[in-house]
């Protein structure tokens, strides 16, 4: 790779659901850590991988990050945003290996790469060691993360499990699991990204309530609809998952629905529950609740019932296809005094172009051989806005995607 500018370009993936400052702590430890010229950030967008819409717009959680140390903001396609935690990390790695950056910082509960590299090599490699325990440990009746987390340290070299309460937090934190994730993307696609994990601060991800030292975003969305209720004028920014009800009710109720289940490449057994429960008349939240079992998670149940009512297509291509399909970026926004970010990054790009005002997605769309992938993007990110109910849009048409504005800060 030649880079004509020697700049330094680090790359965070982010949710920013909302952004809180445990994020602008890691955009500041990334330009930091990392002695980085610029800091552009792989975003979701309308909706996130916890299978729900993001509390707020992409476009509010754009402005932030751009005021609190990114320098641009990149919109992480759907079909990667709401995909599993493997999907997610190796997806966004592999448009950052498009993109030819340098560097890869994210969060970690103890940002120790010590513990994380042989996990995550594990986990690259899975030998058949590793997948007979697996294996052996699924069909002793283990969830697939216990029984997983059982083969890791099964398998790990000696002397790299020696510290139990260590190796366990590995393996069970959230944003370890995540980190596993990309370093695993990382080793599989032969990257030269080099890898950096910062360190969590404040609560634990799951700490219930709300403190000053509340950098949950789980506590913060909390705190956020505790605070609206359910006075509707409030919801003019915020959005709630259970916004999806009357549109999984709808779909429940199609006589499409066993082909929208396949389309959306919904399980076998989750869509036999789903089909046995289509009389269901709550909530979204509770349908969930209703449905998931020990084999799959509430995460996971929301996450492919969102497929469903988006009436997202996973059946035509593999995930690995899908990925190498990936030939565009939506910018989102990016700072004025980050310009010179641009004309390196054109410099780099290898089978991605930047997809930046109206006139880019039109030329696109127009041009591209198979245009349906960003078309449904557009879709996706478009009905946000339905989901938005407040007075001030309601006799209006809903606004079309592709005039939405780039943040300029």
């Amino acid at each position: 790779m030649v880079i004509f500018n020697k700049m330094k370009i680090t790359a965070v993936i982010a949710e920013f659901n909302p952004f809180h400052k445990g994020h602008k702590y890691i955009l500041c430890k990334a330009r930091e850590e990392t002695d980085a010229d610029y800091i552009i950030v792989l975003m979701s967008g309308n909706f996130v991988q916890r299978g729900e819409p993001a509390v707020f717009d992409m476009g509010v959680r754009t402005d932030a990050a751009l005021r609190n140390g990114a320098d641009a903001v990149f919109e992480l396609p759907p079909r990667i945003a709401l995909s599993s935690a493997e999907g997610f990390a190796s997806g966004a790695v592999a448009i950052l290996n498009k993109l030819c950056i340098d560097d890869l910082v994210f969060g970690s509960e103890g940002g120790n790469m010590a513990a994380l590299d042989p996990a995550a090599s594990v986990l690259t490699e899975e030998s058949p060691e590793y997948r007979a325990f697996l294996k052996d440990r699924l069909k002793a009746g283990d969830s697939f993360p216990a029984a997983r987390e059982a083969a890791v340290k099964a398998c790990l070299p000696h002397g790299s499990g020696d510290d139990p309460e260590l190796l366990n937090a590995v393996l069970r934190e959230p944003n370890n699991i995540l980190a596993l994730e990309y370093l695993k993307a990382l080793n599989r696609s032969a990257s030269s990204i080099k890898p950096f994990a910062v360190p969590r601060i404040g609560d634990p991800y799951h700490t219930e309530g709300f403190s000053d030292a509340s950098y949950s975003a789980e506590a913060i969305r909390e705190r956020i609809f505790s605070a609206v209720g359910s006075d509707p004028d409030k919801l003019s920014s915020a959005v709630h998952r259970d916004s999806l009800t009357p549109f999984l009710l709808y779909k429940l109720l199609s006589p499409a629905l066993f082909n929208s289940l396949r389309r959306a490449s919904v399980p076998g057994d989750l869509s036999n529950r789903i089909i046995r429960e289509r009389d269901f008349s709550g909530s979204f939240s509770e349908f969930c609740s209703l449905i998931k079992t020990k084999n799959i998670t509430y995460t996971s149940v929301s996450r492919h019932l969102l497929h469903l009512t988006l009436d997202m297509d996973y059946s035509a291509k593999s995930p690995d296809q899908m990925r190498g399909d990936i030939d565009y970026l939506r910018l989102l926004g990016f700072r004025k005094a980050s310009a010179p970010l641009f004309s390196e990054l054109k410099l780099r790009m290898r089978g991605i172009t930047i997809l930046g005002n109206s006139s880019d997605i039109s030329n696109y769309l127009e041009k591209a051989e198979d245009s349906s992938f960003l078309e449904n993007h557009l879709r996706i990110d478009r009905s946000y806005n339905i989901l938005r109910s407040y007075k001030k849009r309601r006799d209006k048409p809903l606004p079309p995607e592709i005039k939405r504005q780039i943040i300029i800060v």
